[in-house]
């Protein structure tokens, strides 16, 4: 009997999981398979959706092109996308209507139809509010970032998170002059010019960005009312540098069908033991899109019609550890004191390191030393930009 192993290397787990790493796992006999991430929403927009094969670990990603996409509801409403980059965005804005039935369809540039099973919005909960909560996981302590919500109707029961975060640091080491290094400007002397000049933009307060990266999910259909009650979807140990000096989270709450969930649910559960689309998992774990002739080819994924919300949460470290110190600065800082007119060759002289240790990125000027040498410190150290952004989030607010 053959055996296909299938790789499941895709945007798809980068999509869902954030930017989980990818798992190396056997590519003998490999098999392609068609790979949708179609997500509609409660929202005002252009929806797209990403279309792309499953791939060998040793390949590129390679992205369906030239596919036929659109979406038909139960009164035989169309509405299409095109191909644009690597995704399929609606041709307009439209808001899904709740009372609808959708459908996606996708013709590839092969030929091969695709469509979904029917998938309706989902009813609307928002968030209700976000608290941060001081608690250990483990022996560790932190901040849990908790979410509240409540369904009346208990019609939602099915939740996921996603989130994107941000905190804000400042360099303990800064300069308003910045080193710049120029070709020969053509004097007597054939080396480089090395240039001190005023910074020409701020590097000393930066934000450091993330978002999730696993499955977040939540159900309340073991419980008596449809409520989430301090749900904690994110824990920050209160060691961690990106809540050091202000912190904000944007929380994304998606009211899932319980065909959605179970879905998310699989998913989360074989990505924990690494075994998605494996050689070791037996069968083939398929999503609610198919293809429309050949019911054993191999599609993964999923379209659902969702509602979603938002909440913000924002808090300065002293707020949630009032007791705590400082914490430490994450990384070392190393100085170094080099004469910048120095061009000897033998030994090197310290303009030629300065040329280097700038062009490199190693390191870069602090302050004036004595006699006129330059004193250099760790990139890191000197310039925020090295590990974050100067460019907060549109969510922060100081």
């Amino acid at each position: 009997m053959k055996t296909s192993h299938l790789v499941a290397v895709t945007s798809l787990l980068s999509f869902i999981f954030g930017c989980t790493e990818p798992y190396a796992l056997q590519t003998r006999n490999f098999e392609s398979a068609l790979v949708i991430e179609a997500s509609m929403t409660n929202e005002l927009k252009n929806h797209a959706f990403k279309i792309s094969r499953a791939y060998r670990f040793e390949d590129a990603q390679t992205f369906e092109n030239g596919a036929t996409v659109y979406v038909e509801d139960d009164a035989g409403n169309m509405i299409p996308f095109s191909q644009q980059d690597s995704m399929y965005v609606s041709d307009d804005a439209f808001l899904p209507d709740p009372q609808r039935n959708y459908r996606l369809h996708v013709t590839t540039a092969d030929g091969k139809t695709y469509s979904s099973t029917p998938q309706k919005q989902t009813s609307v909960n928002p968030i209700e509010s976000l608290n941060p909560i001081v608690t250990n996981l483990g022996t560790q302590r932190g901040v849990s970032i908790c979410v509240n919500a409540y369904d009346p109707t208990g019609s939602s029961r099915y939740y996921r998170y996603e989130f994107e975060d941000a905190g804000r640091f400042r360099t303990p080491l800064y300069s308003e002059n910045e080193i710049i290094i120029a070709p020969d400007g053509g004097d007597s002397d054939p080396h480089p010019d090395i240039i001190l000049q005023p910074r020409t933009e701020q590097a000393q307060v930066c934000y450091k960005k993330g978002r999730s990266k696993n499955i977040v999910l939540a159900s309340t259909r073991d419980l008596s009312e449809d409520r989430i009650d301090n749900f904690p979807m994110r824990f920050i140990a209160d060691t961690a540098y990106v809540i050091n000096d202000r912190y904000a989270i944007k929380v994304r709450q998606y009211v899932q069908n319980l065909e959605s969930y179970t879905f998310y649910e699989t998913l989360r559960d074989l990505s924990s033991t690494g075994n998605i689309l494996s050689q070791t998992q037996p069968g083939f774990f398929y999503g609610n899109v198919r293809s429309d002739s050949d019911a054993s080819e191999k599609v993964f994924g999923f379209f659902e019609v969702s509602t979603v919300s938002e909440a913000i949460l924002r808090f300065d470290y002293d707020e949630i550890f009032p007791d705590n110190l400082p914490t430490p600065w994450p990384y070392e800082c190393t100085q170094k004191s080099l004469n910048p007119t120095d061009w000897t060759l033998s030994p090197k002289g310290d303009a030629w390191d300065i040329v280097e240790l700038v062009n490199n990125n190693q390191m870069y000027f602090f302050y004036w030393g004595e006699g006129d040498f330059y004193i250099l410190a760790s990139d890191q150290c000197v310039d925020c930009r090295r590990t974050g952004s100067n460019v907060p989030p549109p969510f922060w607010q100081d």
